[in-house]
């Protein structure tokens, strides 16, 4: 794995402490959902979470506010799972309307998240890119991870954290 592997998924995505933060609405959600809102840290902060080998460096850059709809959710038990062990894809914006949810498929692997539309949608993919996201959830401690794990497809959800950087300095 290169440096650059040993960063949690590389470069553009975005990474979240989830705080311990749930609000949940009732299944289904049909509408349409702001966008998330990200406040940029005045003071960036470091944080440090029990690793496999040693411990991992986490960097604080923004508060980060985020409610959707899970549209895919998948565990991890790869080398970032020490710090990330699920991965949800989300929409948000007019992406949660029947009319426009039936013509767009998610799924997710290796860390990444991809979508499919039909011809009908009236959405395009510059859209659908712009709102929805794969994100992936490191939980503060044990009892968030259980949270995590009750979370399903088709939640409404708004998350509260922080988007971060992890840094696997002792990676394979």
């Amino acid at each position: 794995m290169s440096k650059l592997d040993k960063i949690l998924i590389a470069g553009v995505i975005i990474f979240l402490i989830i705080l311990g933060k749930f609000a949940f609405a009732p299944r289904a959600y049909q509408g349409s959902i702001p966008d998330p809102v990200q406040i940029d840290l005045i003071s960036p902060d470091v944080v440090y979470v029990s690793g496999e080998d040693s411990d991992i460096k986490i960097d604080l850059l923004a508060e980060y506010t985020i409610e959707a709809v899970i549209k895919s959710k998948k565990k991890y038990s790869d080398y970032s799972s020490q710090v990330a062990k699920y991965d949800v894809a989300l929409a948000w914006g007019d992406l949660n309307q029947n009319d426009i949810d039936e013509h767009i498929k998610y799924s997710q692997r290796g860390r990444w998240y991809y979508y499919t539309w039909d011809s009908d949608s009236s959405v395009n993919e510059s859209y659908i890119a712009e709102h929805s996201a794969n994100v992936h959830l490191i939980n503060q401690d044990s009892s968030v991870l259980k949270e995590i794990k009750k979370l399903d497809v088709k939640d409404h959800i708004k998350l509260t954290g922080y988007l971060v950087s992890v840094n696997f300095e002792n990676g394979p």
